[in-house]
């Protein structure tokens, strides 16, 4: 069996747990949750960078998933309709901050950032990838997760950015020349 058809059948399974929830099956959404939560928190944290509320907008979205189930209709994979929800409701976020006046720093949230031994302890090429994709401008490293990280096609990677097919491979192009830069640079002591 290829990798192509064990795909093709889990988008059929996610098709039919989206009509079992449409009919109100709780079992369903509780598996299509756990099938998708990941790659959907995965895509919103980076955009929100707080981890508090991306998980907010993950159960977010996955709580317009249940109850927009039924409106379904089928354009796209199941992944890409609730990836596109995720995305909605991260951009709406986000301009709801951008009109929130933010307040000073709460010092007593704890600091996330990994400690000096684990940072020394990672992998130096998988460091210097991700140094190279955080300076990738947001639309092209959102083209290059979507694309390699979730396995989407550009097809697919175009509708939950809303723009067309074309500007997609056109955003991965360039992302991957100026990853090839960065990284030739970076691998020069």
């Amino acid at each position: 069996m290829t990798d192509q058809t064990i795909r093709l059948r889990g988008a059929s399974d996610d098709a039919a747990l989206l009509s079992r929830i449409a009919q109100g099956d709780m079992a369903a959404m509780k598996t299509l949750y756990e099938a998708h939560a990941d790659a959907v928190a995965r895509f919103v944290r980076p955009r929100v960078r707080d981890a508090a509320e991306a998980d907010d907008i993950v159960h977010d979205t996955m709580l317009s998933v249940w109850r927009g189930a039924a409106g379904f209709q089928g354009r796209s994979s199941v992944r890409s309709w609730i990836l596109t929800l995720a995305r909605n409701k991260t951009v709406d976020h986000i301009r709801k901050q951008a009109r929130v006046t933010l307040a000073e720093a709460d010092e007593t949230q704890p600091d996330d950032a990994p400690d000096p031994e684990t940072v020394i302890g990672a992998a130096q090429d998988a460091a210097r990838v991700r140094a190279c994709l955080d300076k990738l401008p947001e639309r092209q490293r959102a083209a290059i997760h979507l694309a390699f990280y979730e396995e989407m096609t550009c097809a697919e990677v175009a509708a939950v950015e809303d723009v067309p097919e074309g500007t997609i491979k056109s955003r991965i192009f360039h992302a991957k020349q100026a990853l090839m830069r960065c990284l030739s640079r970076n691998g020069r002591k």
